[in-house]
């Protein structure tokens, strides 16, 4: 392999298609149904007025570009699934090329550029973000964010800050419309400050460029909560809902060996984790010490890089900056472990590559070495593109219907309560109530503690005309989760389709009690329900 022998854009070309190209064949999957397909903002062009002031999900997340973007592509393709996956796609290109390019403007070495932005490319763990439509919301950020770090370094280094902080500015606030993560850019660029701008000036002229920063990043954090109605603007995750501090703070550090092992050896995937199969709290345990060690490491290579392999360090930085908001220290985030929660720090972890890279490239050059990179080495690093792309073109499938997805979910997360849980919410869509039942009940079975469970399973036996199986259902969900109103009422009303009076007063007495005003007056009418069978 010679140096700067190979261009860059079709090398990534072969590499994206190779890896990734089999999700032209995809539909329409999981998120993306609710999201896209039900989602009248998208498909229909007299509601594209209320995308910056309507939430993501409802009630919350705020991600107004990614919602644009998806209008567009449904117009332009008569909402056909195929295109969505190409703009996919070639905004995945364009994000490794963006990589390279970043990576070389830092001084990395073209080939050792190239190298870190291929593995990038083929990685299995990318899988979710690029088979599935709505992994559209990370790569636009990522794009955005990378592209913002890139224009904050050069104008810094050749002093043109004015010139640039426009641009800069554009860029931030791209990346924060197109998903919550942009949020995190001023640490990102703190860092690049600190890292890789040559700059003797004392620290208050330094900063002037990133105060801008801070400013249009706190001003979209207000625009953000005024429209959801909330300063969080995001549901924590109900495995994570009522742990304090500390046992959030061990769930995270238990499932940091588990991140390691996706970058590392991505072998098996799986679209949902959560518990009992991924724990959550305490006790402390081994894998809660070996996750404490592993970011002990990765702090002490980013302060130890920082002279002698700056961009090893800042990519080191990133990665962290990038994981930070998933800690759940500061508060509950909307997940326990998530694959593509790895796509935005693995940006970090491909410059940390192309730096250990570039190091290896500079000292054979100072050598006189007719390749850059070892043989050997380079043929390592050729066979795991090869094994990457392979692993990553057959997980693609995965992706490609709702029923190939609930089967391989089955496989790849038996353990995960929320995967029997996502596979019953869409077989009950599609109105197979009988399988949709045996998945809620495994789901319970695993983990019962999401009144959310027990209410659609309740509910459907409620439509079935089934109150006799309906009400231990419900009554379990309200045990789990008493301020649940309209679980209550659920409950309530088939205790009164049952002529269980005693019992609905009872519920109906408590939700008064926990001040659920609505049960005021369900309490007046149990009475005159009751009144009415007892005079026929």
């Amino acid at each position: 392999m010679r140096r700067r022998s190979l261009p860059a854009l079709p090398v990534l070309l072969i590499a994206v298609a190779a890896a990734m190209g089999l999700s032209l064949r995809n539909g329409f999957v999981y998120d993306d149904v609710p999201i896209i397909v039900h989602n009248s903002r998208v498909t229909d062009p007299a509601r594209w007025h209320t995308i910056l002031s309507a939430p993501y999900w409802p009630g919350t997340l705020w991600r107004p570009l990614t919602i644009g973007n998806f209008a567009v592509q449904w117009q332009a393709g008569h909402g056909t699934p195929w295109l969505f996956h190409l703009v996919s796609l070639l905004g995945y290109l364009a994000l490794a090329y963006l990589l390279v390019s970043v990576l070389k403007r830092f001084g990395i070495d073209p080939l050792a550029a190239l190298i870190a932005g291929a593995l990038f490319v083929v990685h299995p763990v990318h899988v979710e973000v690029v088979a599935n439509v709505v992994g559209q919301s990370e790569i636009w950020a990522a794009l955005a964010m990378l592209g913002a770090t890139a224009v904050y370094v050069h104008a810094r280094n050749e002093h043109q800050e004015k010139r640039w902080l426009l641009s800069l500015l554009v860029l931030v606030s791209l990346g924060i419309m197109a998903k919550e993560s942009g949020f995190v850019v001023p640490a990102l660029l703190a860092g690049a400050e600190v890292l890789l701008v040559k700059d003797g000036r004392p620290w208050h002229r330094r900063l002037r460029m990133l105060i801008p920063v801070v400013i249009i990043a706190l001003l979209f954090f207000g625009v953000r909560a005024l429209t959801l109605h909330d300063v969080k603007g995001e549901l924590a995750a109900v495995a994570l809902r009522d742990l304090p501090l500390r046992e959030r703070a061990l769930t995270f550090l238990g499932v940091v060996p588990q991140y390691l092992r996706l970058l590392l050896w991505p072998a098996h995937l799986q679209a949902e984790y959560g518990p009992p199969g991924t724990p959550v709290g305490g006790p402390f345990a081994l894998r809660h010490a070996l996750g404490a060690l592993i970011v002990l490491v990765v702090v002490w290579l980013t302060i130890a890089t920082r002279r002698r392999a700056p961009v090893a360090s800042f990519g080191l930085w990133w990665g962290m900056v990038a994981l930070a908001p998933l800690a759940n220290v500061l508060t509950a985030s909307g997940i326990v472990m998530a694959e593509r929660a790895l796509f935005l720090p693995s940006i970090g972890c491909a410059m940390a590559l192309a730096a250990g890279l570039n190091a290896i490239a500079a000292d054979r050059a100072r050598l006189g070495h007719r390749h850059v990179i070892p043989q050997s080495l380079a043929a390592l690093l050729v066979a795991l593109m090869v094994v990457g792309a392979v692993r990553s073109a057959r997980r693609v499938p995965t992706w490609s219907t709702q029923d190939r997805f609930i089967a391989d979910l089955a496989v790849d997360a038996p353990m995960a309560y929320r995967g029997w849980k996502v596979a019953a919410e869409i077989v009950r869509s599609e109105h197979r109530d009988s399988v949709g039942i045996a998945d809620y009940q495994r789901s319970i079975a695993l983990w019962p503690h999401d009144e959310a469970v027990f209410e659609q399973l309740g509910q459907m036996y409620r439509m079935a005309g089934r109150c006799d199986l309906a009400v231990p259902v419900l009554a379990q969900g309200v045990a789990v989760r008493a301020d649940d109103s309209s679980l209550r009422a659920k409950l309530v009303e088939c205790l009164m389709v049952l002529h269980r009076w005693d019992d609905a007063t009872r519920y109906a007495q408590e939700g008064v009690a926990l001040g659920q005003a609505e049960f005021t007056g369900e309490q007046a009418r149990i009475v005159r329900a009751r009144d009415s069978t007892a005079t026929r």
